[in-house]
């Protein structure tokens, strides 16, 4: 329940649903002369048919942030005005942008406006140039960003890097997969567009040399314009292996075992990444460890996770290539740790928390309960928020 002498004010009483619960927003105050209320979130459920229960109730801007994240799927809200729902919810969430706000409570087209609008401003009002993204290099993605701005570009590459073996189609496929999926808190919105038009001089020669050479069936040049026929536009965040060199032990070990809790969440809604590298991850400004690199990525019921095979031959033991079969959806989890680049005590808390995510039966099992129905939750709020037996309608 909230703190003792607080009072909550819901406004407009508006519903907001999502997943398996529909949320009351509103605000609380300290007291009668307070003029500085904070921001809650009601989270109700209907597990059955006895009755309501008060899930969990969120106070403050973080709690709220997080589930209106932009790595969440839409709420589902009926509104008669967009704009006045999305500047009251931007009241309780000032540090919010607006096309995030849109997006999260389901009018992606206005948000998508919004974003249009809002870098066309920018554009206008700056003066830097866009550069190559940090982190590494993508095989399949070419990505830029404009420093003073936090979204990122990414392009489709016309050829790619060996071993992938995807195809422009299958890349398209997985982000439309990603934008119509639960994203379980986990997946970085992906906005498409096609045909911008940006000033050539915004650009720094090197990556306008890179974008003509790497991605010249969508970029072409029109007098003074760089045009880029599709794009898509992903928030920026720190990718979790360069976070892994930067931040203090605390933060790492937190970063390790939120990355581990990553993987689970988007499992437990059918998703496997494909390519689990930390340098395919990124950490939020809250914390949260997110996933972005999305051309691999598949419904974890399409794998086929299996234990390794033991040798029972010395030429087994010694072969250099592998001397079982593999077939293309084949996945084997103990391999996982010899390709993942961790920092001493990260890789200690990761497999202090999650080792299991290194054994098949682990996969095996979350996909027998997908395939049974039985779909795992992912909460959009910490386990401390959750009540217990709070019955609020019969």
């Amino acid at each position: 329940m909230l703190p003792r002498g607080w009072r909550a004010n819901v406004f407009k009483r508006l519903p907001a649903h999502h997943g398996r619960g529909a949320y009351l927003i509103g605000r609380a105050f300290r007291d009668k002369g307070d003029k500085a209320p904070v921001a809650i979130a009601l989270c109700l459920r209907h597990e059955n048919e006895t009755g309501i229960d008060l899930d969990a109730i969120l106070i403050g801007e973080t709690d709220l942030a997080i589930l209106f994240s932009f790595t969440r799927a839409y709420f589902r809200v009926d509104t008669e005005c967009p704009y006045e729902l999305v500047r009251s919810l931007r009241e309780l969430m000032p540090r919010k942008r607006l096309i995030d706000l849109y997006n999260a409570v389901g009018y992606h087209r206005h948000g998508k406006t919004e974003f249009y609008r809002d870098f066309v401003r920018h554009l206008r009002n700056s003066n830097d140039r866009f550069v190559a993204a940090e982190g590494a290099r993508g095989m399949v993605m070419l990505v830029f960003t404009l420093p003073s701005y936090d979204v990122v570009f990414k392009l489709i590459r016309d050829h790619f890097d060996y071993p992938k073996e995807s195809t422009r189609a299958e890349v398209i496929r997985r982000y439309r997969l990603v934008f119509e999926h639960d994203r379980a808190g986990r997946l970085v919105e992906a906005h498409e567009f096609e045909h911008l038009r940006i000033a050539r001089d915004r650009f720094d020669p090197a990556l306008l040399e890179e974008l003509l050479r790497d991605t010249g069936s969508i970029v072409r040049l029109e007098g003074n314009d760089v045009v880029i026929a599709h794009a898509y536009v992903e928030r920026r965040i720190r990718p979790l292996n360069l976070f892994f060199l930067e931040a203090d032990k605390a933060s790492v070990e937190a970063a390790a075992r939120d990355y581990g809790r990553a993987i689970k969440d988007l499992a437990a809604s059918n998703i496997f990444p494909g390519d689990i590298l930390t340098k395919n991850f990124g950490v939020t400004r809250h914390g949260r460890v997110v996933f972005y690199d999305y051309d691999e990525l598949c419904f974890l019921t399409d794998c086929n996770f299996r234990d390794m095979p033991q040798p029972t031959t010395p030429e087994q033991e010694m072969a250099a290539e592998p001397w079982f079969s593999v077939r293309e959806n084949d996945i084997f989890p103990e391999e996982f740790p010899q390709f993942l680049s961790l920092p001493g005590s990260a890789r200690t808390s990761l497999f202090e928390r999650h080792a299991d995510l290194f054994c098949a039966a682990y996969w095996r099992g979350i996909q027998e309960k997908l395939r049974a129905g039985e779909l795992p939750e992912v909460f959009p709020y910490r386990a401390d928020r959750r009540l217990t037996n709070t019955r609020v309608a019969a």
